[in-house]
């Protein structure tokens, strides 16, 4: 059997989020326990706790929302390319390693070791603007990174609204601990929310022959 890497952070309230989103609520509404004929719990989260999609209606009001991503951008061949030992991700880097053919990518980082931390850190790897830049120019449809981000934490090189303006769909706060480099077959479901600046999803690797 083909090996499943589950890349979805488990969705709960001390999980990390980002500076001023809030955490995940998961609230038991009726319980079995006290009475109830069953179990029922409401969650209350933000569109981007977790992994998730930005769709350009996230920075653009007039940009297509979250329901509107075609899926053929959301399924199918992915690489997942590791950089070790870096804070920025810059063109240059990119443009050495073998992208010919590649639509969608996937950057496994050392950010891995920050999930062992409670807590936001704001020192993350993330890529510049040349780098977003280069993705666009070669036909890159989307970009995944293992962080909450895949900018800066300033945000001040507009990595973001160049993705999302250029029809990039960008799948943020993946787990890549334990994934070797190499190319495989990507399945990221968002919920289905309508016109929205982004969408929860589940996201799943599977090995390739």
């Amino acid at each position: 059997m083909k090996k499943i890497y589950d890349l979805s952070p488990e969705i709960r309230p001390d999980m990390i989020s980002w500076p001023g989103d809030s955490c995940p609520e998961i609230t038991l509404m009726h319980s079995i326990k006290y009475g109830s004929h069953s179990n029922l719990s409401r969650l209350t989260m933000t569109l981007h706790n977790g992994s998730h999609i930005d769709a350009p209606h996230h920075f653009f009001e007039a940009g297509i929302g979250a329901s509107e991503i075609p899926l053929e951008i959301l399924v199918g061949d992915v690489r997942v390319l590791r950089f070790g030992g870096v804070k920025t991700i810059t063109r240059k880097m990119l443009e050495h390693a073998d992208l010919k053919g590649v639509t969608r990518l996937i950057l496994a980082t050392d950010n891995e070791s920050l999930w062992k931390k409670p807590d936001f850190d704001e020192n993350y790897t993330y890529i510049d603007i040349g780098a977003a830049q280069y993705l666009t120019e070669i036909g890159i449809r989307l970009l995944g990174i293992d962080y909450l981000s895949v900018e800066d934490f300033q945000g001040l090189d507009g990595v973001h609204k160049h993705l999302l303006s250029q029809g990039v769909v960008i799948l943020e706060t993946l787990q890549l601990a334990g994934v070797p480099e190499g190319d495989y077959e990507l399945y990221c479901l968002p919920l289905k929310l309508g016109k929205v600046d982004g969408a929860p999803a589940r996201v799943i690797l599977i090995e390739r022959d």
